[in-house]
């Protein structure tokens, strides 16, 4: 089996040697830094790391630099899927810029991954006679890019993407997309096919011998990995897009006693980190409880209980709420069917709301990207069929 390498350590300074600055004066320097560079400010110490994943930062942040947040809720109707973009800065800004898919070529689109932090989603037009075609979008700057098709025989098990940093945004967004599928005679392997935006081309990598991914759970990124909760077994499943390497991550001891055993289990992350939310049924008066579980020490696989609280105070005030993401440690996405809520936790009061058309939604995409247009595309449209990117030709050995 392969294994993922030791979690990537950081040439992070000691808080001894940071240069101390009034904590209002690095939010104001922090607040400022362009998207693209706030990950190498996050190395820089402790003290600017937190900062920059503190509730109060992101709004802030988008405000001064022109970022959008949030998230992409897809849903389906009348065999048309449906992505619409909510933001917790939407309440506050109506004048922010309005994100949606409706520049694509095709009018049925669905989202198969997005690279959540850099603004590119990989999507696939399912309105073609023949076959689907494949896009490569940046939402923010309505710009796209056709891509060569995968092994579309096979059905898709599980898709994630990440892009790489980039010294400058503006001239280049590269990027990779992993797609597991299902061959139609090896019951208990995935195909694994990788697609490199240097080489525009899909590349078969070696199988793997896991299986129940589930297809409807965008992945989640934490570690510089991609994260599946796996069907029906205590542990996640981990892919490393840079050394296509693999792991397997067991679930906390504590979830195999009975009363875990119906317990609705999803991953999120915070501040980096992979986080477990575990919702259970207590008794009639506590009601539905949320255990919220971060990993401790990825290169050991060991997990820490960082909060436990009772839901039943926000099933009285807002009513059937679903539970997906963690915004920040304290801060929940929820949704239902006519709105979305970014709750906290600690004060008990909503932090921000959306409302929304009637949706039934199927998959959440955490979405974030500055405005600044990048190449990744020439402008040409994909018209169907004979157009599009060819499909097993795509696929290099």
């Amino acid at each position: 089996m392969s294994s993922l390498s030791p979690e990537k350590k950081s040439n992070t300074v000691d808080e001894e040697n940071d240069v101390s600055l009034p904590e209002d004066q690095m939010l104001e320097v922090l607040t400022r830094v362009p998207l693209d560079d706030l990950a190498a400010c996050r190395v820089v110490s402790t003290r600017w790391r937190s900062i920059t994943y503190e509730p109060a930062f992101t709004p802030l942040h988008c405000r001064r630099t022109g970022t959008v947040s949030g998230y992409f809720l897809q849903s389906m109707l009348r065999d048309h899927y449906r992505a619409a973009f909510v933001s917790m800065n939407d309440a506050s800004s109506p004048a922010a810029p309005a994100i949606s898919l409706d520049f694509l070529p095709s009018t049925n689109v669905r989202i198969e991954a997005v690279a959540a932090h850099r603004g590119l989603a990989f999507c696939v037009g399912l309105d073609t006679p023949r076959r689907p075609c494949y896009y490569v979008c940046k939402p923010a700057t309505r710009q796209w890019r056709a891509i060569p098709n995968p092994r579309t025989r096979f059905h898709t098990a599980a898709m994630a993407m990440a892009a790489r940093p980039s010294s400058d945004a503006a001239v280049k967004a590269e990027f990779k997309i992993v797609r597991f599928s299902i061959p139609k005679r090896l019951h208990d392997m995935l195909h694994c096919e990788v697609f490199d935006s240097r080489r525009f081309a899909w590349r078969r990598a070696p199988d793997v011998p896991i299986v129940s991914l589930p297809s409807s759970t965008p992945a989640v990124r934490a570690h510089g990995a991609m994260h599946w909760l796996r069907l029906g077994a205590q542990d996640v499943f981990a892919f490393d897009l840079e050394s296509e390497a693999w792991r397997l991550i067991a679930l906390p001891q504590e979830l195999d006693e009975t009363r875990y055993h119906w317990a609705c289990k999803q991953l999120s992350a915070v501040a980096g980190r992979l986080c477990l939310l575990v919702t259970t049924t207590e008794t009639e008066e506590v009601g539905e409880v949320l255990e919220v579980w971060e990993m401790a020490s990825y290169v050991e696989g060991r997990w820490d209980k960082k909060m436990t609280v009772s839901l039943k105070s926000l099933r009285e005030q807002e009513g059937t709420m679903i539970l997906r993401h963690l915004y920040s440690s304290d801060v929940g996405f929820l949704y239902s069917f006519y709105r979305a809520m970014w709750y906290d936790f600690r004060r008990w009061k909503k932090a921000a709301e959306v409302k929304m058309d009637r949706m039934c939604i199927q998959q959440v995409f955490k979405f974030k990207s500055d405005m600044i247009p990048c190449k990744i595309g020439n402008g040409k449209a994909c018209h169907p069929p004979a157009a599009c990117p060819p499909s097993k030709e795509g696929v290099q050995r």
